[in-house]
């Protein structure tokens, strides 16, 4: 697998260039962010016939004459402290903007891979967790949700994202939290096996190796900032389940704290 990223990853890479696809035509939305670049990327790379759909085209208004294999819907607002600020933005942009997509996928029987995230697992302490519980109601019948844990990679991750401020040097705090920090890669990998699974339902997609806050930032040389105790909306520890995935023969490949150097 190549990914044209501008950095580099450990020599463990996914596994996913024999995963053995037919050629599809696939819709990414958010094809431009963080994960759906990613996604985009690798499934043009295998040879499919992908289009995609993101923020400037106004997911609300999707609407297509064409007849898509799959749809790999990864468009969302995801910052969780920008959730709590302004959760009507977010209501509108996970939740009333989802609409459309899940409807073609309905009415056209297509099957569709689409972001949930591990907030689901205390859905109402914020607003994110709140828009992504609802996606996994409104999604359609043959779809996987998929409950992304800590997502993270090399100098493009989100600039809000605490791996990235701890990157540029930025992050002003640290917490006691544990996180199942997940390489972008080993994200792409999953939906590379989803993809070609008749999986149903919604599962876990993390490394089921939680890693404190505190040894990340020691280890990256910012263990010296002063830890925050208080952090409503947000849990003390996450940690996968990836027990449905390992059925379908994947498993994570990279762990966060071989990528320090």
């Amino acid at each position: 697998m190549k990914l044209n990223t501008p950095f580099t990853i450990p020599n463990s890479k996914p596994d996913i260039d024999n995963v053995g696809f037919s050629r599809k035509k696939i819709l990414v939305t958010g094809h431009l962010g963080f994960i759906g670049s990613h996604v985009y990327q690798y499934f043009v790379a295998q040879g499919h016939d992908v289009d995609g759909f993101d923020i400037p085209n106004d997911i609300g208004n999707f609407k297509t004459k064409k007849k898509y294999d799959l749809v790999v819907h990864l468009a969302a607002n995801a910052a969780i402290r920008e959730a709590i600020a302004n959760p009507d933005a977010f209501w509108e942009n996970n939740v009333v903007k989802s609409k459309p997509i899940f409807e073609y996928c309905r009415d056209n029987n297509v099957r569709c891979l689409y972001a949930s995230s591990a907030s689901v697992y205390e859905w109402w302490i914020n607003a994110y967790g709140i828009t992504k519980k609802v996606n996994e109601i409104q999604a359609p019948p043959n779809s996987v949700g998929m409950r992304f844990f800590n997502v993270y990679a090399e100098k493009v991750s989100r600039q809000d994202m605490l791996y990235r401020m701890l990157e540029d040097r930025t992050a002003t705090y640290l917490t006691r939290h544990k996180r199942d920090w997940i390489h972008v890669h080993d994200i792409v990998s999953a939906i590379a096996v989803l993809a070609e699974s008749d999986y149903t339902g919604v599962l876990d997609v993390g490394t089921a190796n939680p890693i404190s806050v505190i040894e990340l930032a020691t280890k990256m040389g910012m263990g010296h900032l002063p830890i925050k105790e208080d952090t409503p909306g947000e849990r003390d520890i996450t940690c996968a389940d990836i027990t449905e995935l390992k059925k379908l023969g994947w498993s994570p490949t990279i762990n966060i704290l071989d990528t320090i150097k």
